[in-house]
């Protein structure tokens, strides 16, 4: 059967001519993070489980997790919590399934969930403890029969809609890069945790950061330490950001601080989650790892939902991926915008249409290029099965 793959020309200006841009991208400690990271692990431990002890995966949607932020008493030098963070994991799964034999056995949901979630935490954060400072919780309920049904015959499991776009913008990429050099880099050169937030803004020609980055407070004596240790690293991240751009003009860190007081951004664990910053899944970053208003994005949440059939996950991560060869494997195209839309129901490798909104590199796309940006996008459909098991063992980052 063939696929209903249309090809067309963006008529619109691309990113780079437009006169204003604003791009953000929550750090892998920010409370969205948080739950985005959470989510995503607890449908791979659940899927592994499954392989593991059933030889087939089970429909599941963990993509509701909640975190309610905690309370914690901060002064320079020492804090104290008094409340702990409680993250809440919700969504539905398969409690029970049968063996090959007709046996039926129970799937631990809750201990898979409450574990997953431990072990992320415990991989992500350096300062946040799971057994200390969280209370974690698993309300998972059984799945619907249709959408169970729509997993066994790997169908769509939604009308819905996955969309991306690539290459990045000089901004999106500054906003990007910048953010994981001060979570992953800057991290373990100075007294600060993993509930960063760069804001990035383009107009006039230049590029205006606004970085917000917790100080872990146990490590800070004083408010002259405080504004010491701001100053340095305030001095590495727009070193750092102005050699990606020169479009760079400066960077703004915590700019809500006011130094020499007790009003600046201390934290016990490196995140806002301890007293200042509630959570949700689908509320951060899109899966191109951004938050962009001027690019058409998905409101699903990609995170925790299932990789056999689930259309929020699935198909925009199949837009992105689609995107980034077509960029590496067609010279003519300067930007490509990947749509694609499912029938719930309907086999995942035969969407209702896909679309490429393409920005020729030069005047008009060729006829033959047209053609290639098509079979691109008909090589992903094609090979869903792929994604699904790059999906299974987080070979694909969500946020």
């Amino acid at each position: 059967m063939a696929r209903n793959i249309v090809v067309t020309e963006y008529d619109g200006k691309s990113i780079e001519q437009r006169p204003v841009e604003i791009v953000e991208r929550k750090g892998i400690g920010h409370p969205d993070s948080l739950c985005d990271g959470i989510a995503e692990r607890v449908s791979v431990e659940y899927t592994r489980w499954c392989k593991e002890h059933l030889g087939r995966e089970l429909h599941h949607n963990f993509d509701k997790v909640q975190l309610v932020a905690g309370d914690v008493a901060i002064r320079y030098g020492s804090a104290e919590l008094l409340k702990p963070i409680r993250i809440q994991i919700a969504g539905r799964g398969t409690p029970e399934a049968a063996l090959e034999d007709g046996t039926r056995i129970k799937v631990p949901i809750d201990s898979i969930a409450i574990n997953a979630a431990k072990a992320h935490i415990r991989e992500t954060m350096k300062y946040l403890d799971p057994d200390e400072h969280c209370v974690i919780d698993c309300y998972a309920g059984r799945g619907s029969v249709e959408l169970t049904h729509a997993v066994n015959e790997v169908t769509a499991n939604d009308t819905s809609f996955g969309v991306a776009h690539w290459p990045l913008s000089g901004l999106e990429q500054a906003v990007f890069d910048t953010c994981q050099h001060i979570n992953l880099e800057l991290i373990d050169q100075f007294p600060i945790g993993e509930d960063v937030k760069v804001m990035g803004a383009r107009y006039a020609g230049e590029i205006v950061l606004t970085a917000a980055i917790p100080f872990i407070t146990t490590q800070i004596p004083d408010a002259d330490a405080y504004i010491e240790a701001k100053r340095a690293v305030h001095e590495a991240v727009n070193l750092y950001a102005k050699s990606l751009d020169d479009r760079v003009s400066r960077v703004d860190v915590n700019t809500a601080d006011e130094d020499g007081s007790a009003n600046v951004y201390l934290t016990l664990t490196g995140t806002s989650a301890e007293m200042g910053d509630d959570g949700s899944v689908g509320r951060g970053n899109r899966v191109t790892g951004l938050i962009t208003p001027f690019r058409s994005a998905s409101l699903e949440a990609a995170a925790g939902k299932n990789p056999i059939s689930h259309v929020g996950k699935l198909y925009n991560v199949l837009a992105l991926e689609a995107a980034r060869d077509v960029i590496s494997e067609v010279d003519e195209v300067a930007e490509a915008q990947v749509y694609i839309l499912s029938q719930i129901g309907k086999p995942l490798d035969q969407p209702l249409v896909a679309t490429a909104a393409i920005t020729p590199v030069n005047g008009h796309i060729s006829d033959a290029a047209r053609q290639r940006v098509s079979e691109i996008i008909e090589r992903h459909l094609v090979d869903i099965e792929g994604l699904r098991r790059k999906l299974a063992t987080q070979e694909v980052t969500l946020y």
